[in-house]
């Protein structure tokens, strides 16, 4: 996978964690990203969006959504935003009558300065988001900066303006010492990238402890220097009854 960048993270107590993030293409400022996800994959790819995304830079967050989406309804929690690196007060939700509602609403927080991440949601075939709805979008990001998240839930990929394509699904975490419950984990694959090639799937776990998700094959070194064994020998022993050991 070439023209890898690390993912953007952050954490409360600003830790950094750059030398341990996965490395793809980040969802990156002033551009229109999709996250295709299934329902029961929804709330992992809204906290891939969130940490992946620009949520985590300075700036007001609009997260919109159709009110008639009633299986699609997202409850934030302050908790959660802030293990995510997010502050709450940061978020603004709103909530429109239709999706047509929801796409201008989104385009009109998207054109204001000052804003980091518009996150909308939709279901389904989302018919009034087509090429031209798309590339509003994405001239509005280019100017403003911000960056776009629109979540399709249950619908096919089709032809858009976006700058990524992302598919996300939840998987199997790995237990812990003593048995504990894992962290959880990602499967993360790559649509499109118009920057680069597509088709790079990765696993990812959260670290919990920095912040952040992470290539699942990441291990953690070890602290501090490791002091080698000594080498067990054996020598003859002056004392004359055979062999005697040294460590």
């Amino acid at each position: 996978m070439t023209g890898s960048f690390p993912i953007n993270a952050a954490h409360p107590a600003e830790r950094h964690a750059s030398d341990m993030q996965a490395s793809f293409p980040t969802l990156e400022q002033g551009y229109l990203h999709e996250i295709h996800c299934r329902s029961e994959d929804k709330a992992a790819a809204l906290a891939f969006a969130l940490t992946q995304g620009q949520a985590v830079r300075p700036g007001a967050i609009f997260a919109l959504r159709a009110l008639h989406r009633k299986r699609l309804s997202t409850l934030f929690s302050g908790d959660g935003l802030a293990l995510l690196g997010i502050q709450p007060d940061r978020l603004t939700i709103v909530e429109t009558k239709t999706d047509v509602d929801m796409l201008r609403a989104g385009l009109e927080a998207a054109r204001c300065p000052g804003v980091s991440t518009v996150l909308m949601e939709s279901e389904g075939r989302f018919a009034d988001y087509d090429l031209t709805a798309s590339r509003r979008l994405v001239l509005a990001a280019e100017a403003s900066r911000a960056c776009i998240l629109l979540l399709r839930n249950e619908a096919e990929p089709r032809s858009s303006g976006a700058q990524t394509r992302w598919v996300i699904q939840s998987a199997p975490s790995v237990a812990l010492e003593a048995d504990a419950p894992g962290w959880p984990a990602l499967d993360v694959e790559l649509l499109r990238c118009r920057s680069g090639p597509a088709g790079g799937r990765w696993r990812l776990i959260w670290d919990g402890e920095h912040g952040c998700f992470r290539d699942a094959d990441w291990r953690a070194p070890v602290p501090g220097a490791v002091v080698p064994f000594s080498r067990l020998r054996t020598d003859a022993g002056d004392d004359g009854d055979g062999r005697r050991k040294v460590a």
